[in-house]
């Protein structure tokens, strides 16, 4: 399976038709959050609506600065959040948000928001849990997705927890812009595309 991925979009949308001629050929197309700067529910399903692909299966989770609730629904678009959604051969899930932010963004959680959703994923993945694709906004903790300038780590401890436990195939993640990055945590491909808003796409594989 082949995925088309994006993230922190922050309401910039220049760069959609570049996103569609990247999408040929893709089986989904997979939003990793932030699709505004503290944008309410229409202007999300705006910007939603400038990038998604016509007749591409699109699938996504709410970011910190996206002022909708986590369970919020978007016209064309699948929420993951909290959910395991069966597609094709693979199982995707999703956690939405951040921790906590200096700024004090709309959508933020605490460690244990996070720790206790994705022990619900783990348990409705069962034995499958190499086939999942977990769309986290929030990257893990301690990897090349989560490091801000200065080398500090500000990703979530748990969510790097249940990747070291599960080792689902892949982890889509944003959020930290400046962590741009394709790595593997064990057997985990961790992708962190880079922001949309700046015109980066990532292309993966399955």
């Amino acid at each position: 399976m082949k995925l088309a991925v994006i993230s922190d979009l922050h309401s910039r949308v220049e760069h959609a038709g570049a996103l569609r001629a990247a999408c040929a050929g893709a089986d989904a197309l997979v939003i990793c959050g932030d699709f505004t700067t503290f944008g309410d529910q229409p202007q999300i399903q705006s910007v939603a609506d400038a990038v998604r692909v016509e007749g591409l299966a699109c699938f996504f989770v709410t970011g910190n600065c996206d002022a909708m609730p986590p369970d919020g629904t978007l016209d064309g678009c699948q929420n993951l959040h909290g959910r395991v959604v069966a597609f094709g051969d693979w199982l995707l899930a999703g956690v939405c948000g951040s921790l906590p932010c200096p700024s004090h963004t709309p959508l933020e959680f605490k460690e244990t928001f996070y720790a206790r959703l994705l022990a619900q994923v783990r348990e409705a993945c069962g034995p499958c849990a190499d086939r999942l694709i977990l769309v986290s906004h929030q990257p893990p903790f301690d990897t090349a997705a989560d490091q801000v300038p200065g080398g500090r780590h500000v990703g979530c401890h748990a969510l790097r927890a249940f990747i070291d436990e599960v080792q689902p195939a892949c982890c889509l993640t944003g959020h930290i812009h400046e962590a741009k990055s394709r790595t593997r945590v064990g057997r985990t491909v961790l992708l962190n595309p880079g922001p949309f808003s700046q015109g980066n796409i990532a292309l993966l594989d399955l």
